[in-house]
């Protein structure tokens, strides 16, 4: 038996790195060369104004001045009716005083953020400007870089569009993370067993 689970613990181990390397590859390749986004061409004077906000908001994330939260958000969002999705299930950010939460910590704690606004790509809705834009985010703590998507909604008021609706998403296969959950259950069993034999064998 200790033989089985020595060998099925080397297993899982090796295959988890090969997972935890794909999951990296396929990052480090969207960073690199994406995968194209179709959008709409918008008229020059109109691609202008929605690219404002974006812009804006690139500019405040690179410098990540928590005194700039309020300003950002009157600069770039609309207070009353913004609707923010962060990359975790719990992010969920409803309104001023829920943004400025979600931006203050991503500015303190999430890291470096890169967000391209020039090659954002728009699709218009009735009244509305869909948009997605690409990003990278370098952890302060682990040192690595993620690529994001970012999407949203614009909307025109007072003849300026602002951001209505947003959402991060972090931009590698999930696929991989999945497997890896799995794998990493089964190494800790094939481990549990390891030590388990060892003791019977005492």
């Amino acid at each position: 038996m200790r033989f089985v689970a020595r060998g099925l613990s080397v297993f899982f181990f090796f295959v988890l790195l090969f997972l935890i390397f794909r999951i990296w590859l396929e990052s480090k390749r969207e960073r690199t060369s994406p995968s194209e986004i179709i959008g709409e061409e918008l008229p020059a004077e109109l691609k202008s104004a929605a690219m404002r906000p974006l812009k804006e908001l690139a500019i405040y994330y690179e410098k990540r001045d928590i005194e700039q939260v309020d300003r950002c958000i009157y600069d770039t969002m609309l207070p009353d009716e913004i609707l923010i999705l962060g990359t975790n299930p719990r992010e969920i950010f409803i309104g001023r005083e829920r943004a400025k939460n979600l931006l203050w910590g991503d500015w303190k704690y999430w890291g470096q953020t890169d967000i391209d606004a020039d090659k954002a790509v728009f699709n218009r809705v009735e009244g509305t400007i869909y948009f997605v834009m690409r990003g990278q985010v370098k952890l302060d703590i682990w040192r690595f870089i993620i690529p994001i998507k970012i999407t949203g909604v614009l909307r025109e008021r007072d003849d300026k569009w602002y951001i209505s609706k947003l959402q991060f998403i972090n931009d590698f296969n999930t696929n991989y993370v999945i497997f890896s959950w799995g794998v990493s259950l089964a190494l800790i069993t094939s481990i549990l067993l390891l030590g388990i034999s060892w003791l019977l064998s005492l």
